[in-house]
């Protein structure tokens, strides 16, 4: 492990052997609470180093580097470090405390340069502990007096049996005598320990810390949307010294990518508490990764690129797993859905086994209304095939992630868009009080689960921070956020001829909907139309890149849903209706130009529909391949030609499945779920494929 000091940058080449021969571990730096020393986190050391290529922050006593300034050190070492390893090697921060704000401005100032950030009690919550108050008084105590404060504020630091216990793990099973000299010397350790604290922060030196948290509190909270990183928030419920037991849920709703982990009866130096092993708590939340797997192939690092047509980061199984517990596990209960593949003979498989392997790929298929299951066909490729799919999504919802003040231009040099994204959606909303149909709110909690609506609307949190409403308008986020930030993190982009040019050019595996929000808000009587546009432009861009074209057809949403009123009678309503139009009509179009003259007008105001119970099976199938090359380009009616047999393989898929499913003998609701709950969860059969 090497030291980094913050008035001496390293050399090139001047690191250590034993570091060139962990390039295969992910790199992570250790950036340490208010003493500067590691001293906190050295017992999480052994394990780490077994994980990662391990290297601290150490910050000397006498350092006066205000808090910019050790930002802008971070960053400099991170771009002299970086550019060296593999891009597809994992770079972590790890920030305790007063590291947590160091850790959360890096991130935020050089995206392209980290990947993962694992947060530690941080002291993000500064401003909202007593320490502004009495952090003044500390270094005006009496020089006598000052070396007995770690002793008086231990309880306060950490929790003293929790501390002690650390001494004795690897002892189970010793006698009684080995164990009790092992307590006593634990005991005499932890003493010996304390009184270094005073050595370490003297009073000048402690009053100069506490004016760093300052700064970093009012610097870090404003910068909380823009952290795109994923964040693992690791908090103790007993943390005396700051409420990181109110923080971390806190941060879980202010960071777009954060995952909450809250250990009970710990304290604010829980790592040094036995029973706590940092490597093995990152394994069991799904966040430690050895490489990078990316959506499509790089040569280069670049910020992490959410929302941004570059290729980004894939989720863990860890990942996946709570993230399918957490909204789609539920639906997938109810609906069961079924996933057929086929293969260019026309033979039929279940599962997605017969989709081309190839890239660039280009799946195109009907929406269904609102939507509802989107998130299952995301999740089932990331599942079976490790494939991400690059979803094009309606611009108004990444309009309004930009209105919040949370993007940037996604290029390498530490900037990046922090946006997130939907495809065709809507509801409920009143930003401003009027009664709107929010195309994010609604509909996206909804995209989550399909099913249990309420809970998830509760779990997504509605935006409501602990804070004063003047800082937490700069952190806390609200459902319609939690929706974007889900959809960007799963692969979706703003629609546009531009940024599916960069999708296929990078040999990503795209996801169309020609039909857009318009045949997701279908109206009465139009369950499993298609409304596309009568321009064939994505078969040309398809064709510009030899992208495989892969149809498929989605059936079971439509006629599970009762339409109240469309958006047609929403508009017709009196008052109602006005105030509806006045806001949809201020939302961003997909189609523009001729691709809008060409096409119905868009109408962003959602059907009000309720489930019908119970809930209908799901099915997908996957149609023959069309394949593209260069020379279309040059015969417009040979593309006109690919576009209609693109369409009419769509229509000619949904038309099977709503005749084969009459012959699912688990179709109905019951009969599948029985069978279901006699296999301990083993999916039910369906009707017969070829």
């Amino acid at each position: 492990m090497s030291l980094l000091d913050p008035h001496v940058l390293p050399a090139p080449g001047s690191e250590q052997r034993a570091t060139d021969q962990r390039q295969h571990l992910p790199l992570m730096l250790y950036l340490p609470g208010i003493d500067g020393s590691g001293l906190a986190a050295s017992r999480q050391f052994p394990a780490l180093l077994q994980r990662f290529d391990l290297r601290t922050l150490v910050t000397p006593p006498p350092d006066r580097t205000p808090f910019q300034g050790m930002v802008d050190v971070v960053v400099e070492y991170l771009q002299h470090e970086v550019p060296a390893c593999s891009p597809t090697r994992p770079i972590y921060l790890l920030g305790e405390s007063f590291g947590g704000l160091l850790a959360l401005a890096v991130a935020a100032a050089c995206p392209a340069l980290v990947d993962r950030v694992v947060l530690v009690n941080p002291a993000t919550s500064f401003n909202d502990s007593l320490w502004p108050l009495l952090g003044p008084l500390l270094p005006q105590v009496p020089p006598e007096l000052y070396r007995a404060l770690p002793l008086a504020l231990a309880p306060v630091l950490g929790n003293p049996i929790n501390l002690l216990a650390a001494g004795l793990e690897g002892s189970a099973g010793a006698p009684v005598q080995e164990r009790a000299a092992q307590l006593v010397d634990a005991a005499t350790n932890l003493l010996s320990q304390l009184p270094v604290l005073a050595e370490i922060l003297p009073a000048e030196t402690l009053a100069w810390k506490l004016e760093l948290l300052r700064q970093g509190s009012a610097a870090v909270e404003p910068l909380l949307p823009r952290v795109q990183q994923r964040c693992f928030v690791l908090v103790g419920d007993q943390d005396l010294l700051i409420p990181s037991a109110r923080e971390g849920p806190r941060l879980q709703r202010a960071l777009p990518r954060a995952q909450l982990r809250v250990e009970k009866g710990r304290s604010h130096a829980l790592l040094q508490e036995g029973g706590i092993d940092l490597a093995r708590l990152l394994d069991e939340e799904g966040f430690y990764v050895r490489e990078r797997r990316m959506s499509a192939p790089i040569s280069k690092r670049t910020a992490a690129g959410f929302g941004v047509a570059v290729p980004i980061e894939l989720p863990s199984q860890g990942e996946m797993q709570r993230y399918g517990e957490s909204t789609t596990a539920f639906g997938r209960r109810l609906s069961s859905p079924v996933f057929i593949s086929t293969a260019p003979d026309g033979t039929r498989c279940l599962g997605l086994s017969q989709i081309p392997e190839g890239r660039p790929l280009l799946l195109v298929g009907n929406h269904s209304t609102l939507a509802l299951d989107l998130g299952v066909l995301s999740e089932q490729f990331l599942r079976e095939k490790g494939v991400l799919l690059r979803g094009l999504a309606h611009p108004v919802i990444f309009s309004q992630a930009f209105n919040s003040g949370s993007s940037s231009n996604g290029s390498a040099d530490g900037t990046q868009n922090g946006s997130s994204a939907g495809a065709g959606s809507g509801a409920t909303g009143s930003a401003d009080e009027l009664p709107a149909w929010d195309p994010s709110n609604f509909f996206g909690s909804q995209l989550l689960s399909g099913s249990g609506l309420d809970a998830l609307r509760d779990a997504l949190g509605g935006g409501r921070s602990d804070r004063a409403a003047g800082r937490s308008a700069a952190g806390a986020t609200d459902g319609r956020n939690a929706f974007r930030e889900f959809m960007s993190t799963f692969g979706a982009v703003p629609v546009s001829a531009k940024n599916m040019h960069r999708l296929l050019q990078n040999k990503e595996a795209v996801l169309l909907f020609p039909g857009g929000v318009r045949e997701a808000y279908k109206r009465r009587g139009e369950d499993y139309q298609l409304f596309w546009p009568e321009k064939s432009e994505f078969i040309r861009m398809a064709a510009r890149f030899r992208a495989t074209i892969v149809p498929f057809a989605a059936v079971g949403v439509d006629d599970s849903l009762n339409i109240i009123a469309d958006s047609q009678q929403l508009e017709a309503l009196p008052v109602l209706g006005d105030m509806v139009k006045r806001r949809a009509g201020g939302l961003p179009q997909a189609r523009k130009g001729v691709a809008a003259a060409s096409f119905e007008q868009e109408s962003f105001v959602a059907p009000l529909a309720t489930p019908k119970l119970p809930p209908g099976r799901l099915y997908f199938v996957f149609q023959p391949p069309i394949h593209t090359s260069p020379e279309d380009l040059q015969d417009r009616q040979r593309c006109d030609e690919k576009y209609r047999a693109t369409k009419a393989s769509v229509e000619e898929g949904i038309a099977w499945l709503l005749q084969k499913r009459k012959h699912d003998p688990y179709g109905d609701f019951l009969p599948r779920q029985l069978y279901e709950a006699a296999y301990r969860g083993r999916q039910a059969p369906t009707f017969p494929l070829n």
